[in-house]
């Protein structure tokens, strides 16, 4: 029988308490990759975990699945939101640190989702922080949609948990090419990322600039999206 070990873990698994030493050899049917997953205790758990799944397919002669895309995972979940569906997604800090951001972000949502209509869908990264609260306050949440790595959910109790992309990194991505509208608030660095990534599309993004931090510029954030976009007048844009 093939046995398979999560050498990571460590314990027996990893060669102790008189474990079979030849279980702890690369088996043919394994590639060099993923038994170095197996072993790697720096590796992501996702990838481990995948690794170990591929190793236990090839056991049994089933051929290794072709790992979804950024862009085709994108592709789908737009088909999942429906093809007439405006995304609007979220994106902020995992904390609040203005005095007003979360009384502004708790305004902002019921608004939103009265103005827009029935089509429009707000997506998370079930964050906490600004993506929480944003959930939280979006009408009965019917039309919020949480989108986490797999395996892992928003904990919200509000709105739709959706999984794709294996780490954050790959969910970063995907996240950044669903959207119609990106709104921001506060944010880092990650905020920063994925909004660049969906100004280099052409997608919109909002930033609410008084609330600071990447939002207000800070982190690379994209410049051309700190200025006026002409369906907004200077009037609103002098209120962001």
């Amino acid at each position: 029988a093939a046995v398979v070990p999560l050498m990571r873990t460590g314990g027996a698994s990893e060669g102790m308490f008189n474990f079979p030493q030849g279980a702890l050899q690369k088996p043919s049917f394994c590639t060099e990759e993923q038994w170095s997953l197996l072993k790697s205790k720096d590796a992501p758990a996702a990838e481990s975990a995948a690794a170990a799944v591929a190793v236990v397919g090839a056991c049994f002669g089933v051929p290794a699945t072709k790992e979804e895309s950024a862009t085709e995972a994108a592709y789908r979940l737009r088909n999942d939101f429906g093809r007439n569906a405006r995304i609007v997604c979220i994106l902020g800090g995992t904390e609040f640190r203005g005095t007003d951001s979360a009384a502004l972000v708790a305004a902002l949502a019921p608004k939103l989702e009265a103005a827009l209509g029935s089509e429009a869908k707000f997506v998370t990264g079930g964050m906490a922080g600004v993506q929480e609260t944003f959930a939280k306050h979006c009408g009965d949440g019917s039309r919020v949609w949480n989108l986490l790595p797999v395996g892992q959910s928003s904990g919200y109790g509000r709105g739709k948990d959706i999984n794709a992309g294996a780490d954050l990194e790959e969910r970063k991505a995907i996240f950044g090419l669903i959207g119609d509208v990106y709104i921001t608030v506060e944010g880092g660095p990650g905020v920063s990322q994925e909004a660049n990534a969906a100004h280099a599309r052409g997608a919109a993004v909002v930033p609410l600039m008084r609330t600071g931090g990447a939002s207000e510029g800070m982190f690379n954030f994209p410049q051309g999206a700190l200025q006026k976009p002409s369906f907004c007048t200077e009037e609103q844009w002098s209120l962001l």
